[in-house]
């Protein structure tokens, strides 16, 4: 009986160890950090302070996992490869939009030039065109006589 109850106190203090090994490396986490981070530079957040900011914090937070995974610590590494995501998404949140505030820019001020280069258009009603007509006449002079 004491041997019964030694061993369930033992399995029960045993099951919280196989818990935590038991938690799966965040592979898929961090390959998508990878690319996240990857296109955050593609589009363009070196531009940006803000944007290349939280790129930065992404690849801080993305080694501080690959280090979390290296010390078995697969829970902790997951975490900090959902917090690399969220940055390097937001830096690609913050990218696109200055993309789009330029292009917005851009189209207000060929707006801008075009109304400046206008030709005023006058309306052209039945009552604003005059008509004139002119009659020219012509002699053709004639030769009646002999040579």
């Amino acid at each position: 009986m004491k041997r019964m109850t030694l061993m369930s106190v033992g399995a029960l203090l045993a099951l919280p160890l196989f818990a935590c090994a038991s938690y799966p490396a965040p592979t898929d986490h961090l390959a998508n950090s990878y690319a996240n981070i990857r296109a955050a530079q593609e589009v363009g957040a070196s531009a940006s302070p803000q944007a290349a900011l939280h790129v930065k914090l992404a690849q801080e937070e993305q080694a501080k996992a690959k280090q979390l995974v290296a010390d078995g610590k697969n829970e902790e590494a997951d975490y900090m490869t959902m917090r690399a995501n969220s940055d390097a998404e937001l830096a690609i949140a913050i990218s696109r939009e200055g993309v789009a505030n330029g292009k917005a820019a851009d189209a207000s001020s060929r707006e801008h030039v075009a109304a400046q280069n206008a030709v005023p258009v006058t309306p052209m009603g039945p009552t604003s065109v005059s008509a004139t007509t002119t009659t020219t006449s012509t002699s053709i002079p004639t030769s009646t006589g002999a040579k």
